[in-house]
Formats: structure tokens, C-alpha cells, sequence
């Protein structure tokens, strides 16, 4: 060994000798209250899924909350009791079936757990709904060929407002299908479903009391010829609720560098009556929602878009698209 290796050696071994082990702090927390709560002025039943997280900031664990208490008052003080579903364990369900969220009004929402801890969320107070005038749709080939679908309303003028768009859609999908004895073929296509992914927000602080047009909402993807059907939700939400989903957002928009947002648990405006340090995640959010639907006559493209036999997969259309419906007839409800 020369005297540079043996040199090396000793400084090694003198900076070791230094260091103290240092033990890590771990929370001994082993499970959190998980809220997904939101109470609208829709015309259906209200309900709410409460869980438990089986490791400490897990909310991808599904533990259902069993045998609880959860109310909602408003600020009337009238308690309006949810009642646990006997076929989806940890979602409960309004017992007062009239019972919808009221534009101006005050909600608290209360969870009574069968250990005895009460957990209480912030007040929330439901904003007057705002109409979506239009939506339109325009057919995009440059990435993932299909139609964007946008919304246009018009904002009230000094009022704060938070949106936060939900879309879904039904386009047409194409299989081999079933022969039949000396008749041809059948099954052969379907409705398939499709969500918008992520969340979509949006503050008008920057554009109060003016018309907001074309906002992106959907992106009803093509894969074969014929009608799109698609529904857009808009709620006007709380600043509260707002940054709650504009957090969330961050969390699960993580781009793998160092200017990312610290990986934590997403918290929310309800927590432990006796311990306001112990926070559930989710949000009990409180919104009036306008709906509208839009049917795009996706027919128009023939010709026009050149179709892929890649996207025809083989056999029974609901068999290749678990779920789906069969496209001979519109879907159901259209």
C-alpha cells in the first residue's frame, strides 16, 4: 500500500469515528381520517365516503369507517343525519331524501367515531350557483386526436368566485365483433366511457365581472366515427375548497425536480374537536354545480380523418370494453 492509500485510510477512518448515529423520527400515527364529503344544490341524494389510511399519509388504503355519526348542520341550526349504507361500507347516505345544499347557507359538518373522538369541519357557506352559457367543441389530430370541448359563461361582477370544472363523455368503439349464422355481424360496436383526468381550477380574480370564454374542460377522444356525448359539471366552490384542490393538484403534478412541492399529506377544514392538531385529510367541500350536456356529430369526420385499424380490437365490443354499451341505439339518458 503507498503512503497515499494509507493516508486515505487513516482520514476515513478518523471522519467515521466522528459521526453519531442519528435515529429518525418516525409518527407512530398508524391511521388518519380520510373525508371525501361534498354536499351540492343538486337534485340527488347526498352522499359521503369516510375511511381510515392504514399507514401514516396513505390515502391510497381503503379501510372504511364503520358505525359512525354524521350530521350536517346548517346555520339555522337544523341537523340534517346521514346514515351508513348497508351496501357500500364507509359511505353514508342523507336520510332526509329532499335534503340539497341551499345558495347563501351555512354548513357544518359533524363525525362522531365509535372511539368518542368528534371531528368537526370549518364552516362552509354555499355560493350562489353560476350558469355555464355554452359549451362548444373543436376536433384537435396534433397529439391525442379528438374533440376539445370548452365552456363559456359570464362571471358576477364583484363577487368572488372559484371554479372547478368535472367532465365525462361517450364516444363510439369499434371491435371485429360476433358472426352470426348467415347474418352477418353483430356486437361489433359500443359506447365506452371516458373521465377528464387531474383538476381543473379556476379563480376570477383576474377577470371579475367578465365573460370567460373558452375554457378547456374535456377532451373527448377519437377512435371511431360517430356521436360524442359529453357532460360538464362546473361547481362554484369556496376560496377554501379552492386552494384545498389547488394543494392536491401540486401534490400529483410532480415533475421529478428539485422545484416540486414537498410530498405531504393533503389536509383538509376538518379535524378532532378536543385536538385541533390532529387534521383528517380530505375536504368537506360545499359547491352549487351547473350541468350541461353536449352531443358532438363526430360523423362530420368522414373523410376528413383517416381511421386506424389499430383501434379495432377483436370479439364482443363489451367484452374488449368492459362497462360499455352497445352503440346500435344512443346511450341511455341521451
Amino acid at each position: 500500500m503507498n503512503k497515499y492509500a494509507l493516508l486515505f485510510l487513516v482520514l476515513l477512518l478518523g471522519l467515521s469515528a466522528c459521526l453519531d448515529e442519528y435515529a429518525v423520527p418516525v409518527s407512530q400515527q398508524t391511521e388518519q381520517l380520510v373525508v371525501e364529503a361534498l354536499l351540492t344544490d343538486e337534485d340527488v341524494l347526498a352522499s359521503f365516503r369516510l375511511s381510515f389510511t392504514t399507514q401514516f399519509g396513505d390515502a391510497s388504503s381503503y379501510n372504511p369507517v364503520r358505525g359512525a355519526f354524521v350530521g350536517v348542520t346548517d346555520n339555522l341550526g337544523k341537523i340534517t343525519k346521514f346514515r351508513s349504507s348497508s351496501t357500500l361500507p364507509g359511505v353514508y347516505v342523507c336520510e332526509d331524501v329532499n335534503f340539497r345544499g341551499q345558495a347563501g347557507k351555512i354548513y357544518t359538518l359533524t363525525i362522531r367515531l365509535t372511539d368518542g373522538r368528534i371531528f368537526e369541519s370549518s364552516p362552509e357557506t354555499m355560493p350562489a350557483p353560476v350558469a355555464i352559457s355554452q359549451l362548444s367543441a373543436r376536433f384537435e389530430s396534433k397529439f391525442n386526436a379528438g374533440y376539445q370541448i370548452t365552456a363559456d359563461l359570464n362571471d358576477p361582477k364583484n363577487v368572488e368566485n372559484y371554479y372547478r370544472w368535472t367532465a365525462w363523455g361517450l364516444s363510439k368503439r369499434k371491435t371485429t365483433g360476433v358472426p352470426l349464422n348467415f347474418s352477418g355481424i353483430c356486437c361489433d360496436e359500443c359506447w365506452v366511457r371516458e373521465d377528464a383526468l387531474g383538476v381543473n381550477l379556476f379563480a376570477d380574480a383576474g377577470v371579475d365581472g367578465n365573460p370567460l370564454r373558452g375554457r378547456p374542460v374535456f377532451l373527448s377522444p377519437f377512435y371511431y366515427f360517430g356521436n360524442h356525448y359529453v357532460e360538464v359539471r362546473q361547481y362554484n366552490t369556496s376560496r377554501q375548497a379552492f386552494q384545498f384542490w389547488r394543494r392536491y393538484q401540486e401534490q400529483f403534478q410532480r415533475t421529478g425536480t428539485i422545484f416540486d412541492p414537498i410530498p405531504a399529506p393533503v389536509v383538509g377544514n376538518v379535524a378532532n374537536k378536543a385536538n385541533a392538531n390532529e387534521l383528517a385529510l380530505g375536504f368537506f367541500e360545499v359547491a352549487s354545480v351547473s350541468t350541461k350536456r353536449l352531443i358532438v356529430p363526430g360523423d362530420t369526420l368522414f373523410g376528413k380523418v383517416k381511421f386506424e385499424p389499430l383501434f379495432v380490437r377483436p370479439g364482443d365490443c363489451l367484452s374488449a370494453y368492459p362497462f360499455s354499451i352497445y352503440a346500435n341505439v344512443p346511450p341511455p339518458g341521451w
